[in-house]
This record gives C-alpha cells, sequence and structure tokens, in this order.
C-alpha cells in the first residue's frame, strides 16, 4: 500500500474520532461517518445496534481490508460503550424510583438482561453467614423456581460460594463440564457457564450478583467489566433499599402499636365518659350523643381527620368534671337553686384541672374549660367573648345546647326539633357562633340528626 493512501486512513481515524467526540445520536452519527468514509470510497450500515463497513466497489487489498476492520472494530467499541453508558445512567435513575428492596432487586435483574445474555440469574444478600435468595430469574425455564425460592445456603455450603465470599473476587465458569468442583445436582445440572461477582460497599460484602447459561462459554471477562462497573451503584442502592425497608417495617411497627394505643386510649375516655353518666342518670348518652353531632359539625367545616378526633374526645370529656359534683344536685328533679348551680358551673374548671395533670389529655383541657362560654361574655367560668373561646369548644357549645334542648330532663321534657332550631337562630351571633349553627342546621336538614 502506498504511503500517501495510509495517510489518508490514518486521517479518516482522526475524523472519525472527533465525530465520536461530539456523538449526539446515532443516525446522525452514522451519516457524518459515512461522508468521511466515501473519500476512499467506503459505505456504512447500521444494524442489530452494529456497524458494517465495505467497500463500494468489490475490490480491495488485504492492507485496505485491515483498516476497514480497525475502523469497524474501532466504531462498533465506540457504540458499545455509549449504550453502556446510557444503559448505565438510565439504571442509575430508574433505581431511584424503586421502593421496595425485592423491586429493587427484581428490576436489576431486568434491566442487565439487556446487555449480558443470561438463561437465569439471580441475586442474594449474606446475612449472618447465609445467603438469602431474593430475586430471581429464568429458573422458571428448568422448572427449578421453586428450588431457588426454597434455597439458602450457609455460605461455606459450596466450594463456589466460598470462594467468592473469601476471595470477594469474581468467579467464571465458562464450561461446568470441566471445572472440577462444580456440583452437580438435578436443579442445576443443565447449567453449562457460570459467573459469581461480590457485591461490595464501603468494603463490606453485601451480597452475590450470579448469572447462568444453558450454553458453555457465555460469559467472559468482558462481561465482569460490565457488571463490575454498576456494582458501586448497586451497593447503594441495596443499602437505601434495605434502609428503606427498615424505616418502612419500624413505621408499620409503630403504627400498629400507636393503633393498640388509640383504641387503648377511646377505651379509657369511653370509661371515663360512662362514669360520669352513671353518675347523672338523666343525662345518660349526653356525652356520646354531643362527640356525635361536633364531629358532624367539625367535617361540615372542613376539620383534618387529627382535629376531628381531638373534638371527639374533647366532646367524650366535655362533662367530666361533674364526677365531683353531689349526685343529689345532678339529679334533681326540680329548678336548682343559686347556690346548686354555682355548684354545677364549676364542673368545666373541674374537668380542666383533671385533665390538665394528664399529659395524654392535656391539650384537650382548655376546650373542657370553655364549653359553656358564650361568643356574647355572658358564658362561664371565664367570660371569654368571640375568638378568645377555641374553636372546638364553641362548637361542643352549640352541639350541647341542642343536645340538652331535644333531650329529657328531670325538670322539664324534650323541646321539639323546631325549638330548637329557634332557639338557635334566634342567639346565632349572641351567644352561638352563626358558623358554627349554620353547619349544625345544614346537618340537620340533610337528615344526619336523629333523635
Amino acid at each position: 500500500m502506498k504511503e500517501e493512501k495510509i495517510f489518508k486512513y490514518l486521517e479518516i481515524i482522526r475524523k472519525i474520532k472527533e465525530e465520536e467526540k461530539n456523538f449526539i445520536n446515532i443516525e446522525d452519527f452514522t451519516a457524518h461517518i459515512q461522508s468521511i468514509l466515501k473519500e476512499l470510497s467506503l459505505r456504512i450500515s447500521f444494524a442489530q445496534n452494529k456497524i458494517s463497513i465495505s467497500p463500494e466497489t468489490h475490490e480491495t487489498s488485504k492492507e485496505d481490508q485491515l483498516f476497514i476492520n480497525i475502523i469497524a472494530e474501532d466504531l462498533n467499541q465506540f457504540l458499545e460503550n455509549k449504550n453502556c453508558l446510557n444503559w448505565f445512567n438510565e439504571l442509575a435513575i430508574s433505581l431511584i424510583e424503586q421502593k421496595s428492596l425485592k423491586d429493587l432487586l427484581d428490576h436489576i435483574l431486568i434491566e442487565l438482561e439487556k446487555i449480558i445474555p443470561y438463561t437465569s440469574a439471580n441475586i442474594a444478600l449474606l446475612e449472618n453467614d447465609t445467603l438469602n435468595y431474593l430475586s430471581f430469574r429464568g429458573y422458571e425455564k428448568y422448572h427449578v423456581e421453586n428450588f431457588m425460592k426454597n434455597f439458602k445456603p450457609d455460605k461455606n455450603f459450596l466450594y463456589t460460594l466460598k470462594t467468592v465470599i473469601d476471595t470477594r473476587k469474581p468467579l467464571l465458569i465458562e464450561n461446568t463440564d470441566e471445572y472440577p468442583y462444580w456440583v452437580f445436582i438435578p436443579e442445576t445440572q443443565w447449567i453449562k457457564s457460570h459467573l459469581m461477582i461480590p457485591i461490595i460497599y464501603n468494603n463490606q460484602l453485601l451480597g452475590l450478583i450470579s448469572f447462568d447459561s444453558d450454553k458453555p462459554y457465555s460469559f467472559s471477562e468482558a462481561t465482569i467489566k460490565k457488571v463490575s462497573s454498576m456494582l458501586p451503584l448497586l451497593g447503594v442502592a441495596l443499602e437505601n433499599a434495605k434502609l428503606y425497608d427498615e424505616l418502612k417495617r419500624e413505621l408499620e411497627e409503630r403504627i400498629a402499636t400507636e393503633e393498640k394505643y388509640k383504641r387503648s386510649f377511646y377505651q379509657i375516655v369511653k370509661l371515663a365518659s360512662d362514669i360520669v353518666e352513671m353518675k347523672d342518670s338523666y343525662t345518660a348518652g349526653h356525652q356520646k350523643r354531643v362527640a356525635k353531632i361536633s364531629v358532624l359539625i367539625g367535617k361540615t367545616l372542613g376539620f383534618s381527620q387529627d382535629k376531628i378526633r381531638i373534638l371527639a374526645i374533647s366532646s367524650l370529656l366535655h362533662d367530666i368534671g361533674k364526677i365531683a359534683i353531689p349526685s343529689e344536685i345532678l339529679n334533681k328533679p326540680s329548678v336548682l337553686t343559686p347556690l346548686e348551680r354555682k355548684f354545677v358551673n364549676m364542673h368545666p374548671e373541674i374537668g380542666y384541672n383533671l385533665l390538665k395533670k394528664i399529659e395524654i389529655v392535656k391539650d384537650i383541657a382548655p376546650i373542657v374549660y370553655q364549653h359553656h362560654e358564650r361568643i356574647n361574655g355572658s358564658g362561664y367560668p371565664k367570660g371569654l367573648k368571640g375568638e378568645e373561646i377555641v374553636l372546638e369548644a364553641r362548637i361542643i357549645g352549640v352541639a350541647d345546647v341542642f343536645e340538652a334542648m331535644t333531650s329529657h330532663r328531670p325538670y322539664r321534657p324534650a323541646l321539639s326539633m323546631d325549638l330548637a332550631i329557634k332557639e338557635l337562630e334566634e342567639n346565632k351571633g349572641t351567644l352561638y357562633d352563626p358558623n358554627i349553627v349554620d353547619a349544625l342546621l345544614k346537618v340537620i336538614k340533610e337528615g344526619r340528626i336523629n333523635l
């Protein structure tokens, strides 16, 4: 080959290297390469992710073919690296989206199948010298998926496992028939080549990733390089997923404990409510009905679930202070004297002093304390006005009055619904918060309160 032509080939190779630096997409890249190769009457074709170069004429010398092969090999190596990089970037993004550890491992095996032609693959995590196979693919082809599900060997169970774990280096078995330490059992007799790679992160062996093929020589050192490049990413993802699983498990346990605690707490609240109503037979069920009405008002006003819960508990305990009032006063079948009325009017303050000492219910103590206040300042015990009264106390105040009017009392029969509504409407904006009254009237109109 003439020196001039050799320099021409070298110049073409230089131009191709420049195009590789400016790579944007495969279509533009091959078009630019084609224009470069035209100088040597060469044409480029791209099929099945592989580039081929051929002369436009059938006559080529051995020297020409050598340069053509060098150029084609360089281009294909470049594209393979580019594809691996793109795959790696896409994998990094997709791994972030995986929530559970199982989802993460399954996703990794699915993605690896795009660059490694395996028959089956698995990922096992090392926990207390035992390998737990949490993800596997492809074993259904040979009907051994149940074997993998139940396979939890000790790290010393097989020579291959012990070797990789002890050396912390990959083990490549190109042909199991020729490997002296391969254990032939019915479940694995179809495996003809095998690759096992340790997953190491922060100098800690997390587990193993393994590939099987039913054909010999399916894996090579190049396969190890491909997998090894993504192992640091896999290590980070595994640590994050394990942390996520631990947090999820801890949260589920905490939620279960809180649910049990809530059930116990509500039972205690109900018990306290029942004790008050046992003492005051004429108001049996009063606190429960007030709680129901208050909750309906709260929902109509758009309360959150947490605020509804606080409102319900406050309603159930709003009269707990009556536990300190003599039964003969609470159950008196006639109008109370001024002194007896003064005793009864002490129950919000008594309830407040009881509840504020208990950590779990101290936040509702002010609501219980204020439920007999009225927005014009005519209520008790403090004579608070308007928004000085907490919203929950204003709600319970309206629900309490409505329930009392429509229920039987020792000194009078129950009032009709119409009379109770009239009382609320006449004193709306004076004694009672108008928004709360409107919410209650809406609930009544919708038929959601049955007396």
